[in-house]
């Protein structure tokens, strides 16, 4: 998560609206067509991230059964007793795996009414920098799931070749080249979430959500629903819409690194789970992030005459890290 936003917001109801507000787009012509198909595609992308900042994606080209396969482990490992959880938790010095919801307190604007399980890249460090332990450690994995591993990462590395073509789709969207992202993701930063959200309480109050309002901090985020509702966007207008699964398809929004890059042309906007379904709900998104060195700031090639950057440089790094700084309890105490 990134920006976020707490007051009279969070108290507005999403309107059930047709499907045609979030966007269809089908990607199987930008990775199997001629130019011409990818450069329509990329088109469609282009003016949905300018309108909405969020599509479904379907010809995506990742198989149904691996998405059911980390659907079921998934399930699996939260339907465990919390104290076996508790045996993978993350913590602030090794900071994957799983980390519980907060211990019940009055439920409020502020309520974090999920679970997750965190699962980054495996990469050896290079050097003594200050924060390796957040971005150069090992997967925790369950003891006693032996195809969790094999199956999560699996899925991460096809959702990451995934966000390497949604990318070159961004960037024609843009009119860049279709490699003008490509060197920025040698050793990417992205993060797979298995997330656990329990159903409100029935009598909750309007204001109560699951998570709060908020952006995602990454340049694009590739998000996987089971079959019950609860994910809601906030339009240009100001108006929640309701994001119902779409069984077979993503659905894909714009980050806040996007939005920089593209100098505000692309929109990275609000979004918020509200679980009211009387049943658990289970998601899981896949966050791209850029290298670590990597500095994000607008590209001066969209520049238009007399038009200046929006947004300062962000150092990838420093700002993942201010995030993962957050935690700053034990997550294995959070539930106690």
């Amino acid at each position: 998560m990134s920006r976020s936003i707490k007051g009279e917001d969070d108290l507005v109801l999403a309107k059930a609206v047709d499907l045609a507000e979030i966007p269809m787009i089908d990607f199987a012509p930008f990775l199997h067509g001629t130019e011409a198909d990818k450069r329509r595609v990329a088109d469609e992308i282009g003016d949905a991230c300018r309108q909405i900042g969020f599509f479904y994606l379907k010809g995506h080209g990742v198989s149904d059964e691996l998405r059911r396969a980390v659907f079921e482990q998934s399930a699996a490992f939260f339907h465990k007793p919390i104290a076996e959880r508790r045996k993978a938790a993350a913590t602030p010095e090794w900071y994957r795996g799983w980390i519980p919801m907060p211990k019940p307190a009055p439920l409020s604007r502020s309520s974090r009414l999920f679970e997750q399980y965190r699962i980054q890249p495996e990469y050896e460090a290079e050097d003594d920098a200050r924060n390796n332990h957040i971005f150069y450690r090992p997967n925790r994995w369950p003891e006693d799931l032996p195809a969790f591993g094999e199956i999560c990462t699996a899925y991460w590395r096809a959702m990451l070749e995934l966000s390497r073509a949604l990318l070159r789709a961004f960037a024609l969207g843009l009119g860049l080249p279709e490699n003008r992202f490509d060197q920025y993701y040698r050793k990417p930063l992205c993060q797979l979430s298995l997330l656990y959200y329990i159903p409100l309480p029935p009598d909750a109050d309007v204001e109560v959500s699951n998570t709060v309002s908020h952006t995602d901090e990454g340049p694009l985020t590739i998000l996987a629903q089971d079959k019950i509702g609860g994910l809601e966007v906030k339009r240009r207008d100001g108006v929640w819409i309701a994001a119902p699964p779409v069984e077979g398809a993503y659905v894909i929004n714009i980050g806040d690194m996007m939005m920089w890059w593209s100098n505000g042309r692309y929109l990275s906007n609000y979004h918020r789970v509200k679980n009211r379904a009387g049943v658990e709900r289970f998601s899981i998104p896949f966050f791209l992030n850029p290298d670590r060195d990597v500095v994000v700031e607008p590209l001066e090639e969209l520049f238009e005459e007399g038009e200046t950057p929006a947004y300062k440089p962000v150092a990838v790094g420093e700002h993942l890290a201010r995030f993962y700084a957050v935690l700053e309890k034990d997550p294995r105490e959070l539930d106690r």
